[in-house]
């Protein structure tokens, strides 16, 4: 598995898969995040997207209107570069939006998630990641506890196909 790791404090590290760190994803500049390579900024992006929907009390994507909010925060940000990514995703998205529920986070099953290819099993790790920081009240990515709750969950979903991924999440990750 082939996964960027996130910066701390500068975003060169980034493109930089030996360190392990942690990100505080509320002091996230529009200009840290703007200056992301591609992969680390969907993983960032599905992050987020998962910490807001938690917010907004939402189990599901909708896949357009992913990518459409990913555009409209890169566009705010340009035109704001010093303020937080999190504020960028306020003013952007707003938490009214209703999306076409296209995909029910709570119905994934383990077996359906092992057979995605690794671009969406990311994008579902990295949104259940967000999600359920989220619901904790923490604003903070740890790269070295994702991986390891990953690693948990795969083995869990390996022998449970067909339990559900936020049972194997609730089971596995700590």
């Amino acid at each position: 598995m082939n996964i960027l790791t996130f910066a701390i404090l500068i975003v060169p590290a980034f493109a930089s898969e030996a360190l392990a760190t942690t990100a505080d994803i509320r002091s996230i500049t529009c200009s840290e995040y703007l200056a992301m390579p591609a992969a680390p900024s969907s993983k960032f992006s599905a992050w987020m997207t998962g910490w807001f929907s938690y917010q907004s009390r939402r189990t599901f994507v909708d896949f357009d209107l992913h990518r459409t909010n990913v555009t409209n925060v890169r566009g705010w940000c340009q035109s704001n570069p010093s303020a937080s990514v999190m504020v960028g995703l306020e003013k952007s998205i707003g938490v009214t939006a209703v999306p076409n529920a296209t995909l029910d986070f709570n119905k994934i099953t383990c077996g359906t998630w092992l057979g995605y290819g690794p671009v969406d099993q990311d994008f579902v790790r990295y949104f259940m990641s967000g999600y359920y920081n989220a619901a904790a009240s923490n604003s903070v990515l740890d790269y070295d506890r994702l991986q390891r709750n990953s690693s948990a969950v795969v083995a869990y979903c390996k022998k449970n196909k067909s339990r559900t991924l936020p049972t194997a999440i609730q089971n596995r990750a700590s």
